[in-house]
């Protein structure tokens, strides 16, 4: 019967061993896709950006007579 608690216990420093282990990962990867979601973030904001200007300049180059 010792043995049974024994092997137990030895489960149960396992199991916490390997949630702490995973724990880890995963707040390593709730950090990566955080920092990456600014930067797309950033990105899209530039891309949109650059998409209105593009008609605004070529307004202005239009004579305003043709308009």
């Amino acid at each position: 019967m010792a043995w049974l608690r024994q092997a137990k216990e030895e489960a149960e420093k396992e199991i916490i061993a390997f949630r702490a282990q995973m724990e880890v990962e995963f707040q390593r990867k709730v950090a990566e896709s955080s920092g990456d979601s600014g930067a797309n973030v950033q990105q899209l904001e530039q891309q949109t950006e650059a998409k209105v200007a593009h008609p605004r300049t070529e307004a202005t180059r239009i004579p305003q007579d043709v308009v």
